[in-house]
């Protein structure tokens, strides 16, 4: 909602009014009142417009609100007769910003008016209240967290100069704009508690903090990313690689905490018409005709003039997945395929026009790869040889019996004019390698969502432009986001696509395929050839992978860590468990010298859960970690908040609430639900926004994480519901030492005690400083928790807690042994 006009128009229009005024006002009753001052002061000097007030609604109670705006409702106001004096109010000099209980105390009509406007308020959901006698004029918060409202500050307004005198107030506070942005939390917020306490981080000198590998480590690391992320690309692995580590969907994957339904139904919105596109999970092969054929017996085999879409969110496999479709391939067929991938995540990034890029590497990949030379003379000629045939029947090409040298110079030139239209040469030459040789190709455009959206439209075109020849199949890769972009406003609107989906493979099973492959290649079990210039030692990195893979298999507390904390996403599980071998926050040496003496050492949760929170830096903070959020966070200066994004995801991964066949809820339902609580809409947004963008919840199409939306756009406008990664920081991270030990320097603690003591031992490395630390920060929550009187059926933070007490109890035994240990030492 924005006012009509500007605020000087207002104030214009309040001082014309008031100069207007009729002396015999104060004897107006109620509804005079109204009709003569507050309609005008609302619409004509405020900038409300009639359609977003409601007037003499009738409540529950039997009672009417005189005034309501907008919807959902944003405020309230009840109106009186002048004559209803709300006693000698203090004038707005030096400020109109007032405690509301002594003006209450000294007026028993302006305390009537507040009670009443105040259980309007209540029913409403509204967070501001008003009253107003003509003029005299109160405001104040209906909905303050850990406060009674009459108990806080309000605005008051004592006479028709305050009015003109602080109208830029006025309208910050009250004008639409005002009342939808909730501007009187923030100024009152100011007044009551002037900001958020500090978080115990910025008593830390370099809160930012590295830490550095040391050369053990920096092996470790560099043998890692060798063996566990480049080794698919290399050429003498390749082959082996995706027929040992490829992993199909498996949607019954028993530790994702998410439905076997949602899993299954995760893209069903992008289809055309509400139908769900087809898995592509079930691709079992391609004939020679191009025609692709499925496992299932519902899906036919395709073909045609059209590429195809394949959809799947960012780090899924779709680049993995084209490679596999190649590699399963029977030997026989591979000679007579050419598989031209061309990834414009990792190429191209220089190029500004992508058509050109297109243009110039599928001949390269033809010429270096399957040594198909499109720009060399014979073959130039064998595929434009139609058109010079029609050349010598050309009036040059009469040259031939005359001018043998000069009919040869100006074939050359024709042949050469002929290549020079690129476009035109490299369909002639892929009709030529499919028609006249008998090859099939198989040409993929992966990755152009990671490049602009002009760019994702260019690419689009031209794979529907090689694709309408019908000789060779072409893939085109998308994100759901950037297809629903596309496909509402871009390229893709103009056609009607084949789409087909890839989703996440199980997390843990990739992990494990992975681990397995890179132990074969480092004992060389595996084309040892490829190792060869490796230099520095294996047995380190092959004990360290060894333990790693034994702690996965043995244990499923991390196998439901990895299936849940990557939200689908396998790049990042992979980058992850690569990033763990040898992480600065991981005592590698210990992990490698124990497996090389016993040969069956495992690695605890918690190794795992302190990489996936520090990463590479010293304490947590919001760059740390990939795949963690601080929960507890708060965009207010109120300790409730510390549960504000808990008790959205549990309410969410719940079974209340209206959802639709694919588990989503509107934002609607949304804020209707966490008012009850309490929470303000200002929390509420911020709590959906930061959510969505950690990927804690998501909208079909990733708002916030991957589509931008503007700030003036409100987060209720969509559909949310929770994701693997937001029900496990609510139910396993919520009470766990490492978590809470990590947070607990990020977090702004309202107790000045006990922020005191978080933040002396806020800088500290020591296991016994960490553990006194995170105790400390538990037992504040937990007091803050019972003060906040939040009785959501669906979250039991205390329950939470004490599931995760056995991570406290397993750190304490530590210190205690080591503590004896120590000294019992001679």
């Amino acid at each position: 909602m924005q006012a009509p006009f500007e605020m000087t128009e207002g104030l214009t229009r309040l001082r014309r009014i008031i100069e207007e005024f009729p002396s015999e006002s104060s004897h107006w009753n109620e509804a005079q009142n109204r009709f003569q001052f507050i309609d005008r002061l609302l619409t004509e000097c405020l900038g409300w417009e009639k359609p977003h007030i409601q007037v003499e609604h009738a409540e529950q109670d039997g009672g009417k609100a005189d005034y309501i705006f907008g919807l959902p409702v944003k405020a309230v106001l009840e109106a009186k007769r002048q004559a209803k004096s709300f006693g000698n109010l203090p004038s707005g000099k030096p400020t109109v910003v007032r405690k509301l209980s002594p003006l209450l105390q000294a007026s028993n009509c302006l305390s009537e008016a507040a009670s009443q406007v105040l259980q309007y308020c209540v029913l409403r959901g509204a967070p501001i209240a008003i009253v107003c006698n003509g003029p005299q004029l109160v405001a104040f918060q209906a909905l303050t967290p850990g406060l009674s409202p009459l108990e806080g500050e309000c605005y008051c307004f004592n006479g028709f100069d305050d009015y003109t005198d602080h109208f830029p107030l006025l309208w910050s506070i009250l004008s639409p704009e005002g009342i939808t942005e909730n501007r009187a939390y923030q100024d009152l917020a100011r007044h009551r508690n002037p900001r958020i306490p500090s978080k115990a981080s910025e008593f830390i000198p370099e809160p930012n903090k590295y830490r550095f590998r040391n050369s053990f480590q920096e092996n470790l690391r560099e043998l890692s990313s060798l063996l566990l992320t480049e080794i698919e690309d290399n050429p003498n692995t390749k082959s082996s690689f995706y027929k040992e580590c490829y992993v199909q969907l498996e949607a019954n994957n028993r530790h994702l905490l998410l439905s076997k339904r949602i899993i299954i139904n995760r893209y069903r919105r992008i289809g055309e018409d509400g139908v769900s596109p087809s898995a592509m999970d079930a691709l079992s092969g391609i004939e020679q005709n191009n025609d692709l054929n499925f496992d299932d017996s519902d899906l036919q085999s395709i073909s045609g003039s059209r590429p195809v879409v394949i959809l799947g969110d960012v780090g899924v496999g779709k680049t993995s997945f084209f490679e596999n479709l190649y590699e399963k391939l029977e030997h026989s067929e591979k000679v007579n395929t050419y598989f031209i991938h061309l990834n414009l995540g990792l190429k191209a990034n220089l190029d500004d026009n992508i058509k050109e890029f297109v243009l110039s590497e599928v001949p390269k990949v033809l010429r270096e790869e399957y040594g198909v030379d499109i720009d060399s003379a014979d073959f130039a000629n064998a595929v434009h040889y139609k058109e010079m045939s029609r050349f010598d029947q050309s009036v040059k090409g009469q040259l031939k019996n005359i001018d043998p040298k000069a009919y040869e110079k100006e074939k050359i030139k024709y042949l050469d004019h002929l290549l020079s239209h690129r476009s035109n040469h490299l369909q002639a030459s892929i009709s030529h390698l499919t028609k006249g040789r008998g090859k099939r190709i198989i040409l993929v455009i992966d990755n152009a969502d990671q490049r602009s959206m002009t760019v994702q439209q260019e690419a689009f075109l031209i794979a529907q432009e090689l694709a309408a020849t019908r000789n060779p199949l072409v893939f085109v890769a998308l994100r759901p986001s950037t297809f629903y972009s596309s496909k509402t406003k871009g390229a893709l609107s103009a056609y009607q696509n084949k789409i087909f989906t890839i989703s996440p493979p199980p997390a843990d099973k990739v992990v494990l395929e992975r681990l397995t492959f890179a132990v074969r290649v480092a004992e060389g079990k595996v084309a040892p050839a490829s190792l060869d210039n490796i230099r520095l030692q294996l047995d380190s990195v092959v004990f360290f992978l060894r333990a790693t893979l034994r702690s996965i298999r043995k244990n499923e507390e991390i196998r439901r860590f990895l299936s849940n904390i990557s939200g689908g996403n396998t790049r990042s599980v992979i980058e992850l468990i690569t990033a763990f071998v040898g992480s600065p926050n991981v005592d590698s040496k210990k992990i490698v010298d124990i497996e090389d003496k016993t040969g069956n050492y495992v690695v605890p949760l918690h190794e795992f859960t302190k990489h996936a929170l520090l990463g590479d830096y010293a304490y947590f903070n919001a760059q740390s970690s990939l795949v963690a959020c601080n929960i507890f966070d708060v965009s207010m200066a109120d300790s409730r908040e510390h549960f504000l994004i808990s008790v959205l995801i549990s309410y969410l991964s719940s079974n209340m609430g209206i959802r639709d066949s694919d588990g989503y809820l509107s934002g609607l339902a949304i804020l209707s639900e966490l008012r009850r609580y309490g929470y303000l809409e200002d929390q509420i947004f911020s709590a959906l926004r930061r959510a969505a963008s950690k990927k804690l919840i998501e909208t079909p199409y990733a708002h916030y994480r991957e589509l931008d939306v503007p700030d003036n756009e409100s987060p209720i406008d969509y559909h949310y519901r929770a994701t693997s990664v937001g029900i496990y920081h609510v139910r396993y991270w919520t009470g766990e030492f490492a978590f809470l030990d990590a947070t607990s320097i990020d977090t702004p603690i309202f107790d000045e005690e006990i922020r005191n003591k978080v933040s002396d031992l806020a800088a500290s490395y020591n296991i016994g400083d960490r553990f006194q630390r995170s105790t400390t920060f538990k037992s504040y929550l937990l007091k803050a928790w019972h003060q906040s009187n939040i009785g959501a059926e669906y979250y039991d933070f205390p329950g939470l807690l004490e599931l995760q007490k056995q991570s406290f109890i397993q750190v304490s035994d530590f210190i205690e042994k080591k503590f004896t240990k120590k000294n019992n030492h001679p």
